[in-house]
């Protein structure tokens, strides 16, 4: 056989071992990154979790079906809505500290009208928050209409928020 076959032979294997390897091995669905046990570190404007999901400033995000009951919205809150110091103590009523903020009625009615499932959502800012325990990382979103804030570890769990494909 001549050599200059013999590099064709290896190129065209190493072509379809690499392509076997990427189908197989490649970057997982988000849905298996998505998880409880998922803990996020902040590096500049980056979350970065330890099952390789990252969330950034500027990403695009598909609102999903609000996961509480009438309809409202458990991971996002209004702007102008504020988080009960942990301080204050912790309500037992709340799993997650974003769910218990001021004024609860009148700020889910409005996130309630700002946000349509399918519809797009920018991320404006993440900070971690230590308002109300237990903490977590807050990302400032905004719709075409409103500002808003979420947890955002809990929005995609309960998949009030999804990434984009």
């Amino acid at each position: 056989m001549s050599p200059t076959r013999i590099l064709i032979i290896i190129s065209v294997a190493s072509y379809f071992i690499v392509s076997i390897s990427n189908s197989v091995y490649g970057q997982t669905n988000a849905d298996s990154m998505i998880n409880r046990a998922m803990v996020f570190e902040l590096k500049n404007d980056t979350l970065f979790s330890n099952t390789g999901l990252k969330i950034f400033v500027g990403q695009k995000l598909i609102v999903g079906n609000a996961a509480g009951e009438e309809g409202y919205y458990r991971s996002i809150i209004s702007k102008d809505a504020a988080i009960v110091p942990s301080i204050w103590g912790q309500d037992m009523r709340f799993e997650n500290a974003i769910e218990n903020h001021v004024n609860k009625k009148k700020s889910r009615e409005k996130v309630k009208k700002s946000l349509i499932p399918g519809n797009l959502v920018a991320i404006k800012k993440i900070r971690f928050s230590k308002t109300g325990k237990p903490y977590f990382y807050l990302a400032s979103i905004s719709t075409d209409a409103d500002d808003l804030g979420c947890d955002i570890k809990l929005a995609l769990i309960l998949k009030e928020l999804l990434l984009q494909p």
